[in-house]
C-alpha cells in the first residue's frame, strides 16, 4: 500500500470512529494521468473504438471533495481534447464517481487509484452494465503531445 493510500485508510477509520467525514484524497488523483480506454463489449457497440488517453485532473478548490477532468486521447500523435467533467470522492467506495448524460444515455464513471495507477470504468445507468474500462499511469507533460 502506498504511503497515500495508508494515511487515506487511517484517516477514513477515524471518521467513522468520530462520525466525522474526513477530505477527500485529492492529491491521490490530481495531475497527469496516460493510458488506455478500451471498449468493454465493441461487437455490440459499434462506434466504440479504443483509445489512448490523457486525462488531467484539476482540483476545484471551492468543493472540498470535487476535481475537473479535462480528458483527451491521442489521434495520430495528436491530443483532441474530448470532455470535461466533475467527480465526487465516494468515501464509502474509495472512488471518484460522476454521473452524466451524453444524448438520451445516462452513465456513471468511476475511477479508483493505487499509487500511481488509475483504474476505472463507464457504466450504463440504472443497470451498471460496463462500456468501457480506463487504465492509466501517472505521466509528466513531455510524455503527453500537444495540441
Amino acid at each position: 500500500m502506498s504511503v497515500l493510500g495508508l494515511i487515506g485508510s487511517v484517516a477514513l477509520l477515524a471518521a467513522l470512529e468520530t462520525g466525522v467525514t474526513p477530505p477527500a484524497p485529492k492529491a491521490e488523483i490530481l495531475g497527469l494521468w496516460k493510458g488506455t480506454s478500451t471498449c468493454a463489449k465493441p461487437d455490440e457497440h459499434e462506434f466504440c473504438n479504443d483509445e489512448t488517453i490523457v486525462y488531467n485532473f484539476v482540483d476545484v478548490p471551492t468543493q472540498p471533495a470535487t476535481v475537473t477532468l479535462k480528458a483527451a486521447r491521442i489521434v495520430d500523435g495528436t491530443l483532441q481534447r474530448t470532455y470535461d467533467l466533475y467527480f465526487t470522492f465516494r468515501p464509502e467506495k474509495r472512488k471518484w464517481t460522476c454521473e452524466f448524460t451524453h444524448a438520451k444515455t445516462r452513465a456513471v464513471w468511476e475511477y479508483a487509484i493505487q499509487g500511481d495507477g488509475l483504474t476505472g470504468a463507464a457504466m450504463l445507468l440504472p443497470d451498471l452494465t460496463v462500456v468501457r474500462n480506463v487504465t492509466a499511469k501517472r505521466t509528466s507533460k513531455d510524455q503527453v503531445p500537444s495540441h
